[in-house]
């Protein structure tokens, strides 16, 4: 840490929600210190963990002055504590790390350059890697899209529509999107990041690079991995209705953002639901096959995998086999990305 930096008025705040993972935040807040340029400080919010979070972060801070920590009385729920740090922003610039994840050296330096030559830009997306524990690369958020630079609200929503969404762990934005734009919407539940995301985009231009600039851990243990079906749906419902709302008070294509969103989410449905089978989360598939079946009249898609769940919960055997073949084609999908495992792979360093 340079001593100067440590002394100068933060201009970033690294918000960190923290559940009972003290090892993996170590990782994530070392990440976040480890960023060089503007002076960076990190907010840790303990969701009342109970374990050795607490004397983690203090080791941390007694070492570096510019972690911050509040730990709640009791467990508020991961939604409502990433809501809670991020209406506390006190900074111009502001970004999300989750406990495990880790942002990459160069980010903040690379995003707060790109401010300073797009003043109206309101956040700045590099890549985001999804990779395993064990530094298989899943995908790269940004690397698809088409060209890097400044994108307009008519051209950054048409894109991220297209299936290019981007991660927040990898986005730094400016504090004013709390005050133009507000807070997470709370009833939209997991998707609440994506909803985010959208709404901004939707109303301000912003900046994408294709410069690595965060990891996404692909933990089977994690809130998005294994999060009950009731945080995906209806909320996926009112973040569309927010997102063709502000469709409506801008020049945006409002038929056309309706049915993006709804194809988008046509196609979670699905894949949630059978990677879901493949974990014997029978709830689950049942829930999202019927959504399938009644609400978009996806009968194949959603007889599917009706028909599946109910042969995998009767027969074992069925159930093994199903599984099996599941991860086979991940691995097989996995196997087939070496275009960007030789180009990101050199990252799991990292972790």
């Amino acid at each position: 840490m340079s001593e100067n930096t440590s002394q100068l008025a933060p201009q970033i705040s690294v918000l960190i929600p923290t559940y009972r993972r003290p090892q993996l935040l170590r990782r994530a807040i070392s990440s976040a210190l480890a960023q060089r340029g503007p002076a960076v400080q990190v907010c840790v919010y303990d969701n009342a963990s109970g374990d050795a979070t607490a004397e983690v972060v203090a080791e941390l801070a007694a070492r570096d002055p510019r972690i911050k920590y509040y730990c709640h009385d009791h467990n508020i729920g991961s939604l409502a504590n990433f809501q809670f740090a991020l209406a506390r922003v006190d900074t111009p610039l502001f970004s999300f790390l989750s406990d495990d994840d880790l942002l990459l050296p160069g980010f903040f330096e690379e995003a707060v350059s790109d401010f300073g030559q797009f003043p109206d830009a309101m956040f700045w997306a590099g890549t985001t890697v999804r990779m395993t524990p064990e530094g298989r690369v899943y995908d790269a958020h940004a690397d698809s899209w088409p060209r890097e630079g400044l994108y307009t609200p008519a051209d950054g929503l048409r894109e991220l529509l297209s299936g290019n969404l981007l991660v927040w762990t990898g986005i730094l934005f400016r504090r004013e999107v709390v005050t133009n734009v507000g807070l997470l919407d709370l009833e939209v539940g997991g998707p609440s990041d994506v909803d985010y995301v959208l709404r901004i985009a939707a109303q301000y231009p912003f900046v994408v690079r294709k410069w690595p600039a965060a990891i996404f851990m692909l933990n089977p243990d994690s809130f998005s991995e294994t999060a009950p079906f009731s945080t995906f749906w209806p909320g996926w419902l009112k973040m569309i209705e927010n997102i063709v709302a502000l469709a409506s008070r801008h020049p945006h294509p409002r038929r056309e953002i309706e049915q993006r969103l709804n194809a988008n989410a046509q196609r979670m449905l699905f894949r949630r639901g059978a990677s879901a089978l493949s974990h014997r989360n029978y709830p689950f598939t049942r829930q999202a096959a019927g959504v399938l079946r009644q609400h978009y009249k996806k009968f194949l898609f959603g007889g599917l995998l009706s028909i599946l769940t109910g042969l995998c919960a009767r027969y074992s055997i069925l159930q093994s086999l199903y599984t099996a073949a599941y991860r086979c084609a991940e691995h097989h999908l996995l196997t087939q990305r070496s275009e960007l495992q030789a180009r990101y792979g050199h990252l799991a360093r990292y972790l």
